[in-house]
């Protein structure tokens, strides 16, 4: 008997002096209603400020997942004044964001808005992750798709926590090793 165990990919801390913001949507076809998540973190896990809302009449999943990045990284702007790394496990978003040349897809409007908000910022880093190492996000986008809340932001100076009760256990899982 061949027993293959699937190892975790955790969610990867940023270098010191850097600010994480990972970034996932979740997309309903039928119903054209998508949700988004956001999370900001530092290099020791904590929460910077966290996002959820619910999306109606997206196109797609990419839409949405365009539209989570133009989310994060405004409230990047107003909120964070390090280097900035923003996750996407979209690799298809995270191609259209990395590319030099214009975009000629139907995107390109959205690209474009999210290449400008990137040019506010000192300094950003696109990366793309696995789904495991955007478990918050994606957590936070799944939630809101489901309609169970319609718009939370939460910052770290602002409230108790910086993010959701219900997303709690899953940041605490992600900085710590030993739980999962």
């Amino acid at each position: 008997m061949n027993i293959r165990l699937k190892s975790q990919i955790k969610w990867c801390r940023p270098e010191q002096g850097k600010i994480k913001i990972n970034v996932d949507a979740s997309f309903i076809r039928d119903t054209e209603q998508a949700g988004i998540g956001i999370i900001a973190r530092d290099s020791q896990g904590q929460v910077i400020f966290s996002s959820g809302r619910v999306l109606f009449h997206c196109k797609d999943a990419e839409e949405a997942e365009l539209l989570a990045c133009r989310e994060g990284l405004h409230l990047a702007i107003q909120w964070v004044a390090a280097p900035v790394i923003l996750e996407t496990d979209c690799l298809l978003v995270t191609n259209m964001l990395k590319a030099r040349f214009g975009d000629r897809s139907s995107k390109a409007m959205m690209v474009r808005d999210v290449k400008e908000l990137i040019n506010e910022l000192r300094e950003v880093e696109i990366l793309h992750c696995k789904r495991d190492q955007n478990r918050v996000s994606h957590l936070l986008a799944r939630m809101a798709c489901l309609d169970v809340f319609t718009i939370v932001i939460c910052k770290r100076d602002l409230a108790l926590h910086a993010a959701p009760e219900f997303v709690l256990s899953v940041i605490e899982a992600d900085c710590n090793p030993i739980i999962d």
